[in-house]
């Protein structure tokens, strides 16, 4: 199945074409190789997530650097972004990294703010919709939220299997 059309399924905030969109700028970002890349990872849903919710003020910047991206690809390589080579979108997004679009002013901010909510969701705890099974805690060996070590890990290496806080079990209602 197409992870990209699993997730705009299930997106509440994005529109089809701009989750397709986010999805291709995701995985530039942070890309499936020989491990999961951000889409497997979750990052999607952890985005759609935070825009429904303490994000959301930031939708607007989102709708309008996703379109941008959209016209930019057009006007530079007349297809859609997601329909570009790997170092045709490389460039489109190298430039919106450094400001270098002339028809949006805030492509940096932009780029910069997705760049840092895709590793948020690729990293965070899974409570809040990304990092899916640990898979990103687990790429980089971290343990999770260890209740303690039975051993010292001062120069060594964690072979723990990751804990995520189980946010249901620690709330009192």
């Amino acid at each position: 199945m197409d992870s990209t059309k699993d997730n705009s399924a299930r997106i509440k905030v994005l529109t089809p074409a701009e989750v397709e969109t986010l999805a291709a700028i995701a995985e530039r970002i942070f890309p499936k190789t020989d491990t999961p890349g951000a889409v497997e990872i979750g990052a999607l849903n952890y985005i759609d997530i935070a825009l429904a919710g303490d994000y959301a003020a930031l939708v607007p910047l989102y709708r309008q650097g996703l379109r941008a991206v959209k016209c930019h690809a057009h006007k530079r390589f007349g297809a859609r972004f997601v329909a570009l080579s790997g170092h045709q979108q490389d460039e489109i997004l190298g430039e919106f990294e450094t400001g270098n679009v002339a028809s949006f002013k805030k492509a940096s901010e932009f780029f910069e703010t997705v760049r840092y909510h895709v590793l948020e969701g690729i990293f965070c705890e899974p409570q809040y919709g990304g990092n899916k099974d640990m898979l990103g805690w687990r790429l980089v060996n971290f343990p999770g939220q260890q209740f303690g070590y039975g051993d010292a890990y001062i120069n060594r290496h964690v072979d723990l299997e990751p804990v995520a806080v189980d946010y249901r079990k620690t709330r009192k209602d």
